[in-house]
């Protein structure tokens, strides 16, 4: 007799995949070269901790690239709903379809620091990635500045020329005192030393500010702008016009479990709220001075997106922003800035919206109103959400 058990089709191999990426990679292909962070200290930061850090094998990575690409073709012949309905791909195959559905043009190097596999190694895995996906026009990644700081651009170079384009780093802050504070293992002089030699190995670099780091307090504030412009303009003095210094804007908050939370709890440490932040990053422009580079407000936690542009032709422009802001009469500044965090107002503009008006005054309590105060600390609270 024969066989008439009906035999499902064969699900594509698993792959790995690690927990973070930047916004900008939201439609990437996720490539897991490292598994979580070699440094994992860093105060403000609640991903990987207890987490063992390693460096996976060429083979691992390969693999895990040849298994993506097996998912993608099913999905080119099925169709990407039906191949997920009939198990023809595992569940991890959903960020292949998010990369499928934007083109298949772009490609992010996981965990926190692929930059510490020997560069050659890295080239090996790039390359691997390019043959299996040749329509990919952008491979980016994480790099710790420290790990940077000791590449040299030669080495950098041979992953260019395997296909590597970006490079984001996560500087925090330019100043010494805060970044020994939320202990990143790196110093300011490191950082441009990175950022020099990412540069100038021809590749893109994106630099991760974070304004209200430094923590509450005109003191605070002016250490943290200083060391940070100073850093910010010493890398973008190694750019060019073709390759600007990118600044990616991500407004401190406190993440519970973390470090920074405990030190909150204590006393040790005060976030700033959202108007002496927009201070800060007002006093950053400025400090900025001539500095050429490209600001990008792309993340929830910026209270003002529309703070984007190139520096320094824009700068007059996102200061006239800030003033606007600044210049609210304290009530409304502080009823925007809890309409932001709820969610229901996205810029300066939408504040003027009737029905987003509306919608934000059906949000606060009824029978009491709310403080200046009361409004912004709750804000602050809210930032935590979108970490």
């Amino acid at each position: 007799m024969g066989d008439n058990r009906v035999r499902m089709p064969q699900q594509t191999p698993h792959f790995e995949q690690g927990p973070i990426r930047p916004p900008s990679e939201a439609h990437s292909l996720l490539v897991r070269v490292t598994r979580n962070c070699g440094w994992n200290r860093c105060a403000f930061c609640p991903v990987y901790k207890g987490a063992r850090f390693s460096l996976r094998t060429a083979d691992e990575i390969e693999a895990d690239v040849d298994a993506m690409a097996a998912a993608a073709g099913v999905m080119g012949e099925t169709g990407v709903m039906e191949a997920i309905h009939q198990g023809l791909v595992p569940q991890e195959a959903y960020q292949v379809a998010l990369f499928l559905r934007a083109g298949g043009r772009t490609v992010f190097l996981q965990d926190a620091d692929p930059m510490a596999l020997k560069a050659e190694k890295l080239a090996e895995v790039i390359a691997r990635v390019r043959e299996r996906f040749p329509q990919v026009e952008r491979v980016t990644t994480y790099g710790r500045g420290a790990t940077l700081a000791r590449r040299t651009s030669e080495q950098l170079r041979l992953v260019r020329e395997a296909g590597l384009t970006r490079v984001h780093v996560g500087l925090e802050s330019g100043s010494d005192e805060v970044l020994e504070r939320m202990d990143k293992g790196c110093t300011a002089a490191q950082y441009v030393e990175a950022g020099r030699h990412v540069l100038e190995a021809g590749l893109e670099l994106c630099l991760y500010v974070m304004p209200g780091l430094g923590g509450r307090g005109r003191a605070a504030a002016a250490q943290h702008v200083a060391g940070t412009a100073d850093v910010v303009r010493r890398v973008a003095a190694c750019g060019s016009r073709d390759n600007p210094l990118v600044v990616r804007l991500r407004t401190a908050a406190v993440a519970a479990g973390t470090p920074l939370a405990e030190a909150a709890r204590d006393g040790r440490y005060t976030l700033p709220d959202d108007v002496e932040v927009a201070q800060e990053l007002r006093s950053l422009l400025v400090a900025l001075g001539d500095a050429r580079l490209r600001l990008v407000s792309d993340h929830s936690l910026n209270l003002l997106p529309e703070i984007e542009g190139f520096l320094p032709d824009d700068r007059e422009r996102l200061l006239a922003i800030l003033d606007e802001f600044l210049a609210l009469p304290p009530r409304e500044r502080a009823e925007f800035v809890l309409g932001r965090r709820l969610g229901i107002y996205y810029s300066l503009a939408s504040r003027r919206d009737p029905e987003r008006s509306a919608l934000f005054a059906s949000s606060l309590p009824h029978g009491r109103a709310l403080s200046e105060r009361e409004m912004l600390d709750t804000a602050v609270a809210l930032r935590s959400r979108y970490i």
